[in-house]
């Protein structure tokens, strides 16, 4: 049987981590406001649609980005049914990962940057990485947990305890 390559490792690793981080975790990064008690913003919903459109597109997966203004929408119901500390710890992923490229927001790049961007925000760079760097690899994995929410198997109540 084949192995499983490196980027596969960290995108399957990574939001099977953000799964288990928005299920639990409080957020690392601050947010900039209250978690809407209503549903997902306009802004947080395009950042969301543009890390689908980059997610689905990947060759683990192959799907027509055209699919992501639906996993959007199916994300937006989700995240009106979660409790508020989850939403304000989405909140907090999504924002700071529209914050990330300085210049136009994580939307607002093209899909090959946003590709690149997501890529460079999963790479390890050191055996031993110092904070910025785990800060940064953490919220990557959480924000793939997010994108997991919608291509992932339903919730089925079961909950992963570590020792």
């Amino acid at each position: 049987m084949g192995g499983t390559t490196r980027r596969q490792f960290l995108i399957r690793g990574g939001a099977a981590a953000g799964v288990l981080a928005i299920g639990g975790t409080a957020a690392l990064l601050p947010t900039r406001g209250r978690a809407d008690a209503t549903g997902l913003t306009a802004a947080r919903q395009r950042t969301y649609t543009a890390l689908m459109e980059t997610v689905v597109t990947q060759p683990s997966m192959r799907l027509d980005p055209a699919v992501a203004p639906a996993a959007a929408e199916q994300f937006a119901a989700a995240y009106a049914s979660w409790p508020a500390d989850r939403r304000r710890d989405a909140d907090a992923v999504l924002d700071a990962l529209e914050r990330s490229p300085a210049s136009t927001g994580f939307a607002g790049l093209d899909p090959q940057r946003r590709d690149e961007e997501l890529r460079a925000r999963a790479s390890v760079t050191s055996p031993r990485p110092a904070a910025a760097e785990r800060e940064r690899l953490d919220l990557t994995a959480r924000a793939l947990g997010l994108a997991a929410v919608v291509l992932g198997p339903p919730d089925s109540g079961h909950q992963i305890v570590t020792v």
